[in-house]
Protein backbone atom coordinates (compact mmCIF):
# COMPACT_ATOMS: atom_id res chain seq x y z
CA UNK A 1 0.00 0.00 0.00
CA UNK A 2 1.62 3.04 -0.68
CA UNK A 3 0.33 6.67 1.30
CA UNK A 4 1.00 9.79 1.06
CA UNK A 5 4.49 10.34 3.21
CA UNK A 6 6.03 7.10 1.99
CA UNK A 7 6.05 3.50 1.60
CA UNK A 8 3.44 2.09 4.36
CA UNK A 9 2.98 -1.75 4.34
CA UNK A 10 -0.55 -2.72 6.75
CA UNK A 11 0.19 -6.13 8.24
CA UNK A 12 -2.65 -6.97 11.17
CA UNK A 13 -4.11 -3.51 10.85
CA UNK A 14 -1.19 -1.81 11.62
CA UNK A 15 0.77 0.80 9.30
CA UNK A 16 4.13 -0.12 9.02
CA UNK A 17 7.08 1.83 7.66
CA UNK A 18 9.77 0.39 5.35
CA UNK A 19 12.39 1.30 8.32
CA UNK A 20 10.13 -0.74 10.56
CA UNK A 21 9.93 -3.48 8.09
CA UNK A 22 13.85 -3.69 7.65
CA UNK A 23 14.32 -3.31 11.30
CA UNK A 24 12.03 -6.83 11.25
CA UNK A 25 13.86 -8.52 8.93
CA UNK A 26 16.89 -7.47 10.51
CA UNK A 27 15.71 -8.80 13.69
CA UNK A 28 14.74 -12.02 12.29
CA UNK A 29 17.93 -12.65 10.31
CA UNK A 30 20.17 -12.05 13.32
CA UNK A 31 17.75 -14.11 15.77
CA UNK A 32 18.17 -17.17 13.08
CA UNK A 33 21.68 -16.62 12.80
CA UNK A 34 22.42 -16.64 16.81
CA UNK A 35 20.22 -19.84 16.70
CA UNK A 36 22.29 -21.53 14.02
CA UNK A 37 25.68 -20.75 15.87
CA UNK A 38 24.60 -22.02 18.94
CA UNK A 39 23.27 -25.48 17.38
CA UNK A 40 25.86 -27.82 16.94
CA UNK A 41 24.47 -29.63 13.66
CA UNK A 42 23.45 -25.92 12.29
CA UNK A 43 26.49 -24.20 12.78
CA UNK A 44 28.33 -26.06 9.93
CA UNK A 45 25.56 -25.08 7.58
CA UNK A 46 25.91 -21.38 8.91
CA UNK A 47 29.56 -20.66 9.14
CA UNK A 48 30.12 -20.89 5.41
CA UNK A 49 27.09 -18.78 4.81
CA UNK A 50 27.87 -16.14 7.34
CA UNK A 51 29.03 -13.18 4.93
CA UNK A 52 25.67 -13.71 3.47
CA UNK A 53 24.30 -11.86 6.56
CA UNK A 54 26.71 -9.32 6.18
CA UNK A 55 25.74 -8.12 2.40
CA UNK A 56 22.26 -8.34 3.57
CA UNK A 57 23.02 -5.75 6.17
CA UNK A 58 24.31 -3.83 3.64
CA UNK A 59 21.58 -3.67 1.30
CA UNK A 60 18.81 -3.09 4.19
CA UNK A 61 21.07 -0.53 5.19
CA UNK A 62 20.95 1.43 1.97
CA UNK A 63 17.10 0.23 1.46
CA UNK A 64 16.25 2.67 4.48
CA UNK A 65 18.53 5.34 4.06
CA UNK A 66 16.63 8.79 3.08
CA UNK A 67 19.54 9.81 1.28
CA UNK A 68 20.71 6.70 -0.60
CA UNK A 69 22.83 8.27 -3.46
CA UNK A 70 25.08 9.99 -0.74
CA UNK A 71 25.49 6.56 1.81
CA UNK A 72 26.18 4.73 -1.47
CA UNK A 73 29.09 7.28 -2.01
CA UNK A 74 30.33 7.26 1.38
CA UNK A 75 29.83 3.33 1.66
CA UNK A 76 32.20 3.10 -1.57
CA UNK A 77 34.72 5.64 -0.05
CA UNK A 78 34.69 3.18 3.02
CA UNK A 79 35.11 0.37 1.48
CA UNK A 80 38.16 1.66 -1.08
CA UNK A 81 39.66 2.18 2.14
CA UNK A 82 38.96 -0.28 4.41
CA UNK A 83 39.84 -3.15 2.07
CA UNK A 84 42.94 -1.42 0.91
CA UNK A 85 44.26 -1.49 4.20
CA UNK A 86 43.06 -5.09 4.91
CA UNK A 87 44.90 -6.05 1.85
CA UNK A 88 47.94 -4.33 2.98
CA UNK A 89 47.28 -5.66 6.59
CA UNK A 90 47.27 -9.21 4.79
CA UNK A 91 49.89 -9.06 2.09
CA UNK A 92 52.45 -7.48 4.48
CA UNK A 93 51.29 -7.48 8.08
CA UNK A 94 52.25 -3.38 8.15
CA UNK A 95 48.67 -2.42 8.95
CA UNK A 96 47.01 -4.86 12.13
CA UNK A 97 49.68 -7.54 12.46
CA UNK A 98 50.18 -11.14 10.73
CA UNK A 99 47.26 -12.54 10.15
CA UNK A 100 45.13 -14.37 7.67
CA UNK A 101 41.11 -14.65 6.54
CA UNK A 102 39.30 -17.95 6.46
CA UNK A 103 36.85 -19.21 4.54
CA UNK A 104 33.91 -18.62 5.87
CA UNK A 105 33.29 -15.09 4.74
CA UNK A 106 32.81 -15.70 1.26
CA UNK A 107 34.81 -14.81 -2.56
CA UNK A 108 38.58 -12.91 -1.29
CA UNK A 109 40.64 -11.05 -3.54
CA UNK A 110 44.32 -10.14 -2.39
CA UNK A 111 43.57 -12.60 0.75
CA UNK A 112 40.58 -10.51 1.82
CA UNK A 113 36.96 -11.01 1.93
CA UNK A 114 35.35 -8.71 -0.30
CA UNK A 115 32.05 -8.20 2.51
CA UNK A 116 35.25 -6.81 4.97
CA UNK A 117 35.12 -3.90 2.87
CA UNK A 118 31.65 -3.44 3.62
CA UNK A 119 31.51 -4.04 7.13
CA UNK A 120 33.77 -0.74 7.66
CA UNK A 121 31.32 1.35 6.15
CA UNK A 122 28.28 -0.25 7.73
CA UNK A 123 30.30 -0.29 11.24
CA UNK A 124 31.05 3.19 10.65
CA UNK A 125 27.14 4.88 9.49
CA UNK A 126 25.58 2.40 12.23
CA UNK A 127 27.88 3.79 15.33
CA UNK A 128 28.09 7.10 14.31
CA UNK A 129 24.13 7.16 14.07
CA UNK A 130 24.23 5.82 17.73
CA UNK A 131 26.49 8.67 18.97
CA UNK A 132 24.08 11.08 17.11
CA UNK A 133 21.68 10.50 19.30
CA UNK A 134 23.21 12.06 22.25
CA UNK A 135 23.74 15.86 21.01
CA UNK A 136 25.92 16.49 24.23
CA UNK A 137 28.29 14.31 21.93
CA UNK A 138 28.53 16.19 18.98
CA UNK A 139 31.99 17.50 19.59
CA UNK A 140 33.34 14.49 19.80
CA UNK A 141 31.26 12.51 17.67
CA UNK A 142 33.95 11.10 15.71
CA UNK A 143 36.26 10.22 18.35
CA UNK A 144 33.40 8.16 20.41
CA UNK A 145 31.80 6.62 16.85
CA UNK A 146 35.68 5.24 16.24
CA UNK A 147 35.24 3.91 19.85
CA UNK A 148 32.28 1.65 19.37
CA UNK A 149 33.54 0.45 16.22
CA UNK A 150 36.86 -0.22 18.19
CA UNK A 151 34.63 -2.37 20.93
CA UNK A 152 32.82 -4.14 17.90
CA UNK A 153 35.90 -5.15 17.09
CA UNK A 154 37.04 -5.91 20.54
CA UNK A 155 33.92 -8.38 20.91
CA UNK A 156 34.32 -9.53 17.29
CA UNK A 157 37.99 -11.45 17.62
CA UNK A 158 37.32 -14.31 19.79
CA UNK A 159 34.62 -15.37 17.40
CA UNK A 160 35.86 -14.38 14.65
CA UNK A 161 38.87 -16.81 15.86
CA UNK A 162 36.81 -19.55 16.46
CA UNK A 163 34.69 -19.38 13.10
CA UNK A 164 37.30 -19.48 10.95
CA UNK A 165 36.61 -16.00 9.76
CA UNK A 166 40.48 -15.10 9.95
CA UNK A 167 42.85 -16.67 12.12
CA UNK A 168 46.52 -14.24 13.76
CA UNK A 169 49.92 -16.37 13.37
CA UNK A 170 50.34 -15.75 17.19
CA UNK A 171 48.76 -16.60 20.24
CA UNK A 172 46.92 -13.49 21.50
CA UNK A 173 45.32 -10.66 19.29
CA UNK A 174 48.43 -7.97 18.74
CA UNK A 175 47.65 -4.50 20.46
CA UNK A 176 48.44 -2.97 16.81
CA UNK A 177 45.89 -4.52 15.88
CA UNK A 178 43.73 -2.57 17.44
CA UNK A 179 45.66 0.76 17.30
CA UNK A 180 44.88 0.63 13.14
CA UNK A 181 41.75 -0.36 14.14
CA UNK A 182 40.88 2.51 15.92
CA UNK A 183 43.18 4.95 13.39
CA UNK A 184 41.43 3.81 10.33
CA UNK A 185 38.35 4.20 12.22
CA UNK A 186 38.65 7.38 13.14
CA UNK A 187 39.10 8.61 9.76
CA UNK A 188 36.01 7.35 8.78
CA UNK A 189 34.36 9.41 11.17
CA UNK A 190 35.68 12.33 10.14
CA UNK A 191 34.98 11.61 6.58
CA UNK A 192 31.18 10.57 7.53
CA UNK A 193 31.00 13.94 9.73
CA UNK A 194 33.08 16.97 7.35
CA UNK A 195 31.62 15.38 4.15
CA UNK A 196 28.59 15.60 5.30
CA UNK A 197 27.34 12.00 4.74
CA UNK A 198 26.39 11.68 8.67
CA UNK A 199 22.66 10.80 8.91
CA UNK A 200 20.66 9.78 12.07
CA UNK A 201 19.00 6.81 11.15
CA UNK A 202 16.79 3.92 13.53
CA UNK A 203 17.76 1.05 11.16
CA UNK A 204 21.13 1.73 11.97
CA UNK A 205 20.98 2.11 15.06
CA UNK A 206 19.30 -1.21 15.53
CA UNK A 207 21.86 -2.48 13.21
CA UNK A 208 24.90 -1.70 16.05
CA UNK A 209 22.62 -2.62 18.55
CA UNK A 210 22.32 -6.36 16.84
CA UNK A 211 26.03 -6.85 16.21
CA UNK A 212 27.04 -6.09 19.49
CA UNK A 213 24.33 -8.49 20.91
CA UNK A 214 25.14 -11.02 17.91
CA UNK A 215 28.79 -11.08 19.10
CA UNK A 216 28.39 -10.72 22.32
CA UNK A 217 25.96 -13.86 22.63
CA UNK A 218 28.60 -16.10 20.52
CA UNK A 219 31.30 -15.09 22.51
CA UNK A 220 29.68 -17.01 25.68
CA UNK A 221 29.51 -20.03 23.11
CA UNK A 222 33.23 -20.24 22.48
Amino acid sequence: MQLKGGFMTKILGKNLSKQHLIMALFCIIYLVGIIGFFTPFLRVIWLPMSGLILYLTTFGVIASSKQQGKLALFLFLAFCIGFTSEVIGVQTGILFGDYSYGLNLGYKFSGVPIVIGLLWGVLAVSSASCVAQFPSLKKQAPFVAALLMLGIDYIMEPVAIASDFWSWNGEDVPLWNYICWFGIAWILQIILKRGMFLESNKVFNLVFILLTVFFSLLNLYQ
